[in-house]
């Protein structure tokens, strides 16, 4: 890991894309500038308008900006998509489920269709699709990898927590001395939090020091029925650490039935940010960070190594943390 020279307080970036096939295209955009207009947002910064209204880019897309976040509709041989983009510090995933939910609601159908057909209002000028709309900062370049979990590492009694089993893995990982001192490891919890800007338009999620203390002969089954097979960092305090790792137990947005989540980013350091996804026994681990923060094959490294620490803990969780032969396989990735 090497400083990127990013500026303290540069903001993070988040990006959602969603496919959302039954919705036309029209309807989509009503819904989406009502849900966004309905947020009681911050001051606008100078020169935004203070109605939010549709544009045409450059690409024959439909962009918008309110409420703090930039909302873009394009559409496919299979339906509307639709990609909104903000900073980190603006929403998280927690907020973007509740904007999804809200569109929704608002497209023919749902229970807050007022049955408006309006065409949106274009500018006099098309707008550059990638443009950095005052206070909405362009998404972050990311790299990512992927690491697929075999599925009958949760037949173990174990697991009741496949997030809790996956963080342990992390930290034990991390301690490994080739590690250090740049595996400093922090958790994201989306547990609501408003900043100290009280006019924040959205709750986001908190960046706290990892919490879990591990001593040499504790077991992995001691560990995870000490957490009562629950993956919560209440007791932290929120923090602004410079990590140079991230769990995310936030995950992405929910997103309603019959939408499709395409993408989902949220970066909120110049970190390697770690997260599990999936469900019923289908699983990956999942890594990305800034472009320019790690290159593409020792992320894919990682997230390998990563993988085979939490099989070693899973399949000998009877055994002390300090037996298994855990902290030695970062090795790899610390001279990578």
């Amino acid at each position: 890991m090497t400083d990127t020279g990013t500026p303290p307080g540069n903001p993070r970036s988040l990006e959602a894309r969603v496919h959302i096939p039954a919705a036309g295209p029209a309807d989509l955009r009503d819904a989406v500038r009502e849900a966004l207009g309905a947020v009681h947002a911050p001051p606008a910064p100078p020169g935004t308008p203070t109605t939010a209204q549709w544009h045409r880019t450059t690409s024959g897309d439909w962009g918008m900006a309110a409420s703090g976040l930039r909302a873009e509709v394009s559409v496919d041989w299979d339906g509307p998509e639709l990609r909104i983009v903000g900073s980190a510090d603006t929403a998280g995933s927690a907020a973007i489920t509740r904007l999804f939910a809200d569109i929704a609601r608002r497209l023919p159908g749902g229970p807050l269709d007022r049955l408006r057909h309006t065409s949106p209002t274009p500018s006099a000028g098309v707008d550059d699709s990638n443009a950095l709309i005052p206070g909405i900062p362009s998404p972050e370049p990311a790299v990512s990898a992927a690491y697929h979990l075999p599925s009958e590492l949760f037949e173990h009694a174990v697991i009741r927590s496949p997030a809790a089993a996956a963080h342990l893995a992390l930290h034990v990982m991390l301690r490994a001395p080739d590690m250090r001192p740049s595996a400093d490891l922090a958790v994201l919890i989306d547990n609501g939090c408003a900043g100290a800007d009280s006019t924040a338009a959205w709750s986001r999620p908190c960046l706290v020091a990892d919490s879990l203390d591990l001593g040499p002969s504790v077991t992995v089954a001691e560990v995870l029925v000490r957490r009562r097979q629950e993956h919560r960092h209440r007791d932290g305090r929120p923090t602004r650490p410079r990590p140079a790792f991230v769990f995310d137990c936030a995950g992405p947005p929910a997103v309603p039935d019959g939408w499709l989540l395409r993408l989902w980013t949220y970066l909120v350091a110049d970190a390697v940010h770690c997260s599990l996804s999936g469900a019923e026994r289908r699983y990956r681990l999942r890594a990305k960070a800034p472009r320019n923060l790690v290159r593409q094959p020792r992320l894919n490294l990682l997230v390998a190594l990563w993988g085979d620490a939490l099989t070693t803990l899973v399949t000998h969780q009877d055994r002390p943390l300090d037996s298994l032969d855990i902290l030695g396989s970062a090795a790899p990735y610390a001279s990578a």
